[in-house]
């Protein structure tokens, strides 16, 4: 076995980019007229900033984060709704005509509000996981050539 040399795998001795890969075409993007209150726009410029940072927010997926920032918008008005006891339609539940409680309709408007903000974000990048796999974590950042505790798994 004298001078064999060593086997590697594939890949194995490169880093991945820890910097952003890619700049977006934008440093800005004014929030667009259809924002539907004061709660979407400044949702819209947080996250707007955030993305153009990351490198990862284009023009074209504008329509998208508009979206989003209305559906998180619409869910605040759904849980004010939910949380107004005093309120006639307020509350988790509402009487019916026959005198029957049912489920609130803002309680189902604000599960639709969220599976939408669930779905625009991991479009847009905007959850953790999508996060990760876009940013290309897992690399040396996050533990490099020491491993992790599930590696003797």
């Amino acid at each position: 076995m004298g001078n064999a040399a060593p086997v590697r795998a594939s890949g194995g001795g490169r880093k991945r980019k820890t910097s952003m890969q890619h700049q977006s075409s934008i440093s800005r993007i004014a929030p667009p007229p259809e924002l539907i209150d004061e709660t979407a726009v400044k949702l819209w410029k947080s996250q707007s900033k955030i993305l153009i940072e990351r490198g990862t927010f284009e023009p074209e997926d504008a329509p998208l984060l508009l979206a989003y920032c209305n559906s998180f918008a619409y869910m605040i008005k759904a849980d004010l709704k939910i949380t107004d006891w005093a309120a006639k339609d307020g509350g988790m539940v509402v009487t019916t005509a026959d005198g029957s409680i049912k489920k609130s309709p803002y309680v189902a408007a604000r599960n639709d509000y969220i599976a939408q903000l669930s779905r625009l974000g991991s479009l847009l990048g905007l959850d953790p996981l999508t996060r990760l796999r876009m940013l290309g974590a897992g690399s040396s950042e996050c533990g490099g050539e020491e491993g992790n505790e599930f590696d003797e798994f």
